[in-house]
């Protein structure tokens, strides 16, 4: 059983790899958009002179993107299920090392095939919060798994106040920008390596081991044909839970994918003042208050007073309403507002669809679960990404917001069909 030390050390653990990670993702787009438009080699413009497209950089931002979640997709399943028979731990810290050296790799360089082979490694090793996941709820009981999950998603959301705003102070410092005009390196990427290293120590020196030798063994005889995706769609009404967590990960990471181009965009100069990295960190800082006092307090109160059926269909409402006022809302506060039903309908909904697919998963196959909803999330950040910054480059700002909403839409829809399906698994 997962104990209270286990569980705040997979608290802090996750909260370390994700400021890490909430330092790249503010400013990761404006820097690939940056060094894709400084010199294009001639296979990126073989592959993107056909396509008359307005923004080049915004494309190349996508791809970026893309290539991480690419292999997050194939890798995320495959590693929750190697959890399931070797334990957590070491697979957790391989993910973290993993990180630790795509952005150490991204730190060094100034050429765009750097950049996406380093994202690339850092897919493959990125099942860290799918295996946090699981470590999470090991041994824990059904009613309990919306708050342990809370927690993770908590720490998330610690991340991602810290992590943007250390970031916009790191790019906009004076060591910051010495090391980029000198050396073309990037000082953010540097502190996200050192906190994903950190976390993988931090992983070996305090994390036990939560899965049971017990459990080990039982998903060692229990050998499950073809990819952990495969099998847990076969899983009587887990489908609907995949596809609500596809599409509603799509439209965000369509959002996500292109927030820092449409904030750049939209405010170059807010009140006189240049809105750059360093601005849309402290953007993306606010964002990360909204979603820890959500995941850090108010989901509580969600989880013991709201069905998860009803969480996950009202966390969807929240982010459809939400997504297509973005675009033309002013700044400062219409513009800033918008953040809490988006940020919370979609903490909402994550963390009850993830608890209702774990309520009805048997314990020696919970890494696989989680896995497999990774795999889902993770398609979504290929698709998102894809599908908004190739409509961003060729439309506009405003397009992807709408084509978001219309996803999260159908995730909706989607939802309305979940009572009849958990009825039967309960039955099952």
């Amino acid at each position: 059983m997962t104990d209270r030390k286990a569980r705040m050390a997979i608290f802090l653990t996750v909260f370390m790899d994700l400021l890490g990670f909430g330092i790249v993702i503010p400013i990761l787009p404006l820097y690939a958009e940056h060094i894709a438009t400084q010199g294009q080699s001639p296979w990126m413009q073989a592959t993107t002179g056909w396509m008359h497209l307005q923004d080049v950089g915004a494309f190349w931002a996508g791809i970026v993107f893309i290539s991480f979640s690419v292999m997050q997709f194939i890798a995320t399943p495959i590693l929750g299920r190697i959890s399931d028979k070797v334990g957590r731990k070491p697979v957790l810290w391989i993910s973290l090392m993993g990180s630790a050296i795509g952005y150490l790799m991204m730190a060094l360089t100034m050429r765009i095939e750097w950049v996406l082979a380093a994202r690339v490694l850092d897919g493959i090793t990125g099942g860290n919060i799918a295996v946090a996941q699981a470590a999470m709820t090991d041994g824990s009981k059904p009613e309990e798994r919306s708050k342990l999950l809370g927690m993770i998603g908590a720490a998330f959301g610690l991340g991602f106040v810290i992590g943007p705003a250390l970031a916009g102070i790191l790019a906009g410092s004076s060591l910051g920008e010495s090391m980029l005009v000198q050396h073309g390196w990037h000082l953010p990427f540097f502190v996200a390596a050192g906190l994903s290293f950190l976390a993988a120590t931090f992983v070996l020196a305090w994390l036990p081991e939560t899965l049971t030798p017990e459990l080990r063994v039982k998903a060692k005889a229990h050998e499950t044909r073809g990819h952990a995706l495969l099998v847990a769609l076969k899983r009587p009404g887990m489908a609907q839970l995949l596809f609500i967590a596809l599409l509603a990960m799509s439209g965000f990471a369509m959002m996500e994918g292109t927030f820092s181009l449409l904030a750049h965009a939209r405010f170059k100069t807010a009140a006189g003042v240049p809105f750059g990295q360093r601005e849309v960190g402290y953007l993306f800082a606010f964002i990360g208050i909204l979603i820890v006092l959500y995941q850090g307090g108010l989901v509580r109160v969600v989880s013991k007073r709201i069905p998860e059926r009803v969480a996950i269909l009202s966390g969807l409402a929240l982010m459809v309403c939400t997504l297509p006022f973005l675009p033309s809302s002013p700044w400062k506060w219409p513009f800033l507002l918008l953040m809490i039903p988006l940020s919370w309908g979609s903490g909402m909904n994550s963390t009850a669809t993830s608890a209702l697919a774990s309520q009805i998963t048997p314990p020696e196959e919970q890494g696989s679960l989680f896995g497999a909803m990774g795999a889902m999330q993770g398609m979504g950040r290929i698709i998102g990404p894809a599908v908004g910054t190739f409509a961003f480059a060729k439309w506009g700002y405003a397009s992807p917001y709408f084509i978001a909403a219309a996803t999260v839409g159908l995730g909706l829809v989607l939802a309305l069909t979940i009572r009849n399906a958990h009825r039967g698994l309960k039955n099952d």
